[in-house]
């Protein structure tokens, strides 16, 4: 066993495919071969009768379905308005009876023709009989009617009087001859109901649909499970009512099955095993007809065994293709392997310029093209790379560059407003300081979040200074909870909303403006809201002064920039809104989530 293993280990790839193609083909076809013949003819039994079981559910439910038009239309005399006063009509008591019938009957006939013909194509015929006066009150069939035969024989047909004796319920009957309104002896079904009075239970006649055993196989398909497989479809009174072969309609279904058939009464499906044939009943809850699949075994079995036969010579046919294949795949992918594993060599010692065969098909078409990509990736990435150094060394020195000037801006504020406090210049210190800590407040660099302390009191020097430049044209008033002083919050999210108050609401007024700025915590959110008594300002109003250039290019941020960070830092359930307020002026909020730990 060693021996084998040591020379299986030192074949070529080649040989080692070979051999396992071979044996990967040959064991799996020998048990797959020997276990789908033994399968194939346990089951295939089992198939072909649940085969047949289905076929004849489906035939008993085509059947029932066939026959509910006609339990409706039977209630056709009692629910027509026309057609129950005839059938309650004495025509003994009018004056000219004759001529009344003959009027009743072309009355009766073309409602037959217009609301009952009309409802299903299984229908034959159908006459309704006129209880009162002993007569055939309507007829589909006008042109022909055995008068002899009603007069000695129809009413005591047995199926009539099962019909009778029903006392108004729906009755199917099953085979008899037709003799009433066919000019020959025609097999047919029926189906009728007694006309019963509503009211007083009176007979009043009956109505019956008869039904060609020629348009019953419309009901389901001629198909047979094998050569010698018969139908038979048996009525209530196990007649035969449909057959492959015609001399045996009408015959006791024992005289054509045998004497042991049986069925089970309460519609469940019966599968009988006899000594030759497999014979599977179904019963219809409706018409209490059965319908019969009888299969022969001999025919069964024939199949099953042409089949194994036909199996077992299609699998040694591909056992002998499949080894033949197996080599000359082996060969075939040897060779594009063997130019892939060349060029991955010339790869490993960092020549990246290889190109790959893209055009080849298969998986090693698929690998020289996943290499060949990432190779173009490999490329792409390190050319990328250098840029993106080079983009960062410029950034940094920018940035350098940036910090020197806010740096500067702000040291030499400081010096001025000791200049003007030597000078006594108090106003101008007031001014300078506030922008001293307008700047400082700008540069913090700490990230893009603020403490509302921090914000109000930015707040407090940024309006400082727009009430030096419009000399105390407005007073501001602060109402911030102190719970939300520790909370945070995005930076210059109120400082737009002031400027667009005292720039846009205070511009033109010739009353003192009042800008009211509110913080506070409302349904486990943070708002901030910014009120005026200004001339109302409208939404679009700072959309349209940013497109047009803003006021003050280093504070300006902008309703729609405010919008945008809200958004990509909260989501869309927060932002800014803006209304006219209930006594003049705007009123603009904004919603945010509390945030109580350290942000990025």
């Amino acid at each position: 066993m060693n021996k084998l293993k040591q020379k299986m280990l030192h074949l070529s790839l080649e040989k080692k495919l070979i051999v396992a193609f071979s044996a990967f083909i040959i064991v799996p076809l020998i048990l797959i071969g020997g276990i789908v013949s033994w399968v194939y003819v346990e089951n295939n039994r089992g198939t072909m009768i649940d085969a047949a079981v289905e076929n004849n559910k489906q035939i008993i439910k085509n059947i029932d379905t066939s026959l509910q038009p006609l339990l409706r239309l039977s209630m056709f005399p009692i629910q027509d308005s026309t057609v129950y006063p005839i059938m309650r009509k004495d025509y003994g008591k009018v004056t000219y009876p004759l001529l009344e019938r003959g009027r009743d009957f072309d009355k009766v006939n073309g409602l037959i023709q217009s609301g009952v013909m009309l409802y299903s194509d299984l229908i034959d015929s159908v006459v309704i009989y006129h209880e009162n006066s002993q007569s055939i009150i309507g007829r589909s069939n006008k042109e022909y009617m055995n008068f002899a035969y009603f007069k000695e024989q129809f009413t005591r047909e047995p199926f009539v009087q099962k019909i009778r004796g029903a006392h108004g319920r729906f009755v199917p009957v099953g085979i008899h001859q037709e003799k009433l309104l066919s000019t020959k002896a025609t097999p047919v079904v029926s189906a009728g109901r007694a006309i019963m009075d509503p009211y007083t239970k009176e007979d009043l006649g009956f109505i019956l649909f008869n039904i060609s055993v020629d348009k019953l196989k419309t009901l389901w398909s001629d198909s047979a499970f094998s050569e010698n497989t018969n139908f038979y479809l048996i009525d209530e009174a196990d007649h035969i009512v449909h057959s492959i072969y015609s001399e045996e309609i009408g015959l006791p279904a024992a005289e054509v099955l045998g004497s042991d058939f049986q069925y089970n009464a309460d519609g469940e499906v019966n599968t009988q095993i006899n000594r030759d044939t497999y014979m599977i009943s179904s019963s219809s809850s409706m018409a209490d007809w059965k319908a019969v699949t009888v299969i022969p075994k001999k025919d069964l079995f024939s199949i099953v065994y042409l089949m194994v036969a036909i199996l077992m010579g299609a699998l040694i046919l591909l056992l002998v293709l499949s080894i033949l294949i197996s080599a000359r795949i082996a060969t075939t992918i040897m060779k594009p392997l063997s130019v892939l594993n060349s060029k991955m060599k010339l790869v490993s010692q960092g020549q990246l310029d290889v190109s790959f065969d893209t055009r080849q098909h298969g998986e090693i078409g698929v690998i020289s093209h996943t290499v060949d990509q990432m190779l173009q990736e490999i490329r792409d990435l390190i050319e990328r790379i250098y840029v993106e150094e080079e983009e960062k060394r410029t950034l940094e020195m920018n940035a350098l560059q940036s910090q020197i000037r806010p740096h500067f801006i702000y040291n030499t504020l400081n010096v001025i407003k000791w200049m003007a406090k030597i000078q006594g210049a108090t106003g101008i210190e007031e001014a300078l300081q506030a922008f001293s800590s307008v700047i400082k407040f700008t540069v913090k660099k700490e990230g893009n979040y603020v403490t509302i302390a921090e914000e109000v009191e930015f707040m407090e020097n940024y309006t400082k200074i727009l009430d030096f430049r419009y000399f105390n044209k407005f007073d501001v008033t602060y109402e911030v909870e102190p719970a939300v002083m520790n909370h945070r919050t995005l930076k210059f999210l109120l400082q737009p909303l002031v400027e667009n108050a005292v720039f846009h609401g205070f511009e033109g007024i010739d009353y003192k403006g009042m800008l009211v700025i509110s913080i506070y915590e409302e349904e486990e959110t943070l708002i901030m809201k910014v009120s005026d008594n200004g001339r109302g300002f409208p939404e679009g109003g700072q959309a349209k002064q940013e497109q047009e250039g803003p006021r003050d290019t280093f504070n300006s941020i902008g309703l729609n920039n405010i919008r945008n960070r809200i958004s990509l830092h909260f989501g869309p359930e927060y932002g800014l809104w803006i209304k006219s307020g209930e006594h003049g002026g705007t009123v603009a909020w904004i919603r945010v989530p509390i945030i109580t730990e350290e942000a990025g």
